[in-house]
């Protein structure tokens, strides 16, 4: 038997001649109006001055095109910005909202020392009532006068 050559190779890969008939055929109505080769005719007046008119109109709409980017590059700028501010804001809120969850127990921390302390202060007064001036150590007596 014999081998095909094309064995293992798809036909469809096969690479695509160039068709002559596939390459662009300029439009004959453009071709038609000024003629072959010839330069166009000048316009008139009128149209030539309209023309200018619209050229300045649109000279004066790239500038207003211009501004108008550069303010949606300020925007999105902006937009940006305030992104990242809504994120801080929203950590300084969380912040906020733990520092409010740990004040009530520092609260009740506070008022518990304040009644050791007050106690203290009784106890305290106690001792100096019990025992008499000469009785306590030097330096819890008084200053001397």
């Amino acid at each position: 038997m014999a081998k095909r050559s094309t064995i293992g190779e798809n036909p469809l890969d096969a690479v695509i001649q160039a068709n002559p008939l596939d390459t662009v055929v300029p439009d004959l109505s453009v071709v038609s109006r000024g003629g072959r080769g010839q330069p166009a005719a000048e316009l008139a007046p009128e149209a030539q001055e309209r023309f200018k008119e619209l050229e300045a109109g649109l000279n004066g709409l790239r500038t207003e095109l211009a501004a108008v980017q550069a303010a949606g590059r300020e925007v999105a700028a902006l937009k940006g910005e305030l992104t990242g501010l809504r994120g801080e804001l929203a950590n300084l809120r969380g912040e906020a909202e733990r520092s409010k969850a740990e004040v009530p127990p520092l609260a009740a921390e506070v008022s518990r020392l304040k009644t050791e302390v007050t106690q203290l202060k009784e106890e305290l007064a106690q001792v100096k009532a019990a025992h008499g001036p000469g009785d306590l150590p030097w330096w819890m007596r008084g200053k001397k006068k």
